[in-house]
């Protein structure tokens, strides 16, 4: 019979700490990120990059990691990347979708727009998007996010016990028949404490960062479907980089990515919840083996695997955009182009108030189904 590794000797296989060599082929053309925050004015200021984990740690919004958190990155390979304060007239800039601004008169640049949890963005020449259903056509790319940085995963001295089931969020996420006390005294009967990162002391970088004695991920959330449909699988990737087996609502963005019943434990009941737990009290084979499954999936989503993404877009179909948008015609660059701009006000209007009364109206993804 095989001996079983330990976790201790599983946990060696962690794609996150593995010594990965990036070798990213420069850009052909340079690249700029906007960001509008003033935390960020002095790498603005002073590109050249300071110790990294200090500025990873101001990542605390999707703006910022669409924006500055990218930059970093990317910088860091010594690709031909800037951090700006505006769009650079005639030049590729990836904006965030909350700092498309019409005042900016977007359509003087090449604007790559990254829709996160937010509105349709209809400035744009083409678009990032975070989850696949969001894809509209062959100028709308998907780009997972990167793994958390500075992840501390799980101690892999704590064996296969479960005593610690984690929400990685603001407890007012989680959907409220699990923060009720019957749900809790459940847990209890299983010497199982469910925690949120808003117990934690420190800041919300560090709670969201540390997996140390996390032994369960629980991810359920209500949202309506519009909203959900909206929302990534980043809560699954970094419980795979952790080391954490998971307990995940019914999300679109986690079940693209489901290939096996060792990826996570789907459940949309406190007693759904409960049952899993259970199991993996009793079968701590399948605890231990959805961890060594986690690590392996892992792989898909290393940083330097998002990093190469990142490059073959901006060297690939958006340089191939860019480059037909500056071969366009005086008339096409001074004329039509402003009043192009002027529908997409209208447009991008129009889909923030679809967004707003989308966003908490309509059919929920467990209550109402």
């Amino acid at each position: 019979m095989t001996e079983q590794p330990t976790l201790a000797e599983i946990a060696l296989k962690n794609p996150y700490f593995a010594n990965q060599e990036i070798n990213l082929d420069p850009l052909p053309y340079p690249v700029y990120f906007v960001t509008k925050d003033p935390k960020w004015q002095d790498l603005i200021d002073r590109p050249d990059l300071p110790p990294v984990e200090a500025l990873y740690e101001r990542c605390v919004t999707g703006h910022d990691i669409w924006s500055a958190q990218a930059y970093v990155d990317l910088k860091q390979q010594g690709l031909d990347v800037h951090l700006v304060a505006k769009p650079i007239p005639g030049k590729i800039c990836v904006i965030p979708y909350y700092y498309l601004q019409p005042k900016d008169l977007l359509f003087r640049s090449y604007v790559v727009a990254c829709r996160y949890d937010t509105p349709f963005p209809a400035f744009g020449n083409q678009w990032i998007v975070i989850n696949q259903a969001k894809i509209r056509d062959q100028f709308h790319h998907f780009l997972p996010h990167r793994p958390q940085p500075s992840l501390k995963p799980r101690n892999p001295e704590r064996g296969t016990q479960i005593a610690n089931l984690v929400f990685k969020g603001h407890d007012y996420n989680l959907y409220a028949p699990f923060r009720t006390s019957e749900f809790l005294q459940q847990l209890h009967d299983l010497n199982i404490r469910l925690m949120t990162d808003t117990e934690k002391s420190g800041s919300l970088f560090e709670s969201w960062a540390d997996y140390t004695d996390v032994d369960v991920v629980l991810a359920v959330r209500n949202n309506t479907k519009y909203d959900i449909s909206l929302k990534p699988a980043l809560k699954l990737i970094n419980a795979w980089f952790a080391g954490c087996p998971a307990l995940l609502g019914p999300e679109p963005a986690y079940q693209e990515l489901r290939q096996s019943e060792l990826d996570y434990i789907e459940v949309r009941t406190p007693e759904e919840t409960v049952a899993a737990l259970k199991y993996l009290q009793n079968h701590p084979e399948i605890y231990q083996a959805m961890i060594e499954n986690g690590f392996r999936r892992a792989q898909e989503f290393t940083v330097g695997a998002i990093l190469s993404q990142w490059r073959n877009l901006l060297a690939g179909p958006i340089a191939q955009g860019y480059e037909q948008w500056l071969r366009q015609s005086p008339i096409e660059k001074y004329a039509i182009r402003p009043i192009q701009y002027s529908t997409q006000v209208i447009q991008h209007r129009q889909a923030k108030k679809h967004y707003d009364q989308n966003i908490r109206q309509g059919t929920r993804i467990l209550s109402d189904s």
